[in-house]
């Protein structure tokens, strides 16, 4: 099983940002078969949308806690698993960040994709 993950980095510079993340995924995988988002940046924040190729992938609104894990955690346990067709298609990801957490600005905001052929 031929597997990739794709690493989306997008700096985060002020509380209450809402940030628009439009990458395209890596035509040489047919699907997206997880994600998650690195743990350092808290759990009060949400997606306010996320699409490939503007079909809903993640509820409006969806806890950005949901993508988390930690290093108690297995590494192949990290990802929220999907099957969504890939294909090269552009996914985009608008997220909302939230002061609510003790966070230290600017950050980067790390998503990870994983990808499959199979």
């Amino acid at each position: 099983m031929k597997k990739k993950i794709q690493l989306i980095e997008k700096e985060i510079t002020a509380a209450n940002s809402v940030v628009r993340i439009s990458e395209d995924i890596d035509q040489n995988y047919k699907y997206l078969t997880g994600i998650a988002v690195l743990h350092h940046i808290g759990d009060s924040h949400n997606l306010r949308s996320c699409t490939i190729d503007g079909n809903e992938v993640l509820p409006k609104n969806f806890d950005v806690a949901f993508l988390q894990s930690n290093a108690g955690v297995a590494p192949k346990d990290r990802f929220f698993p999907l099957q969504e067709i890939a294909n090269g298609a552009k996914i985009e990801i608008d997220f909302q960040d939230s002061p609510k957490e003790v966070i230290r600005y600017p950050y980067t905001l790390k998503i990870y994709l994983e990808l499959s052929n199979e």
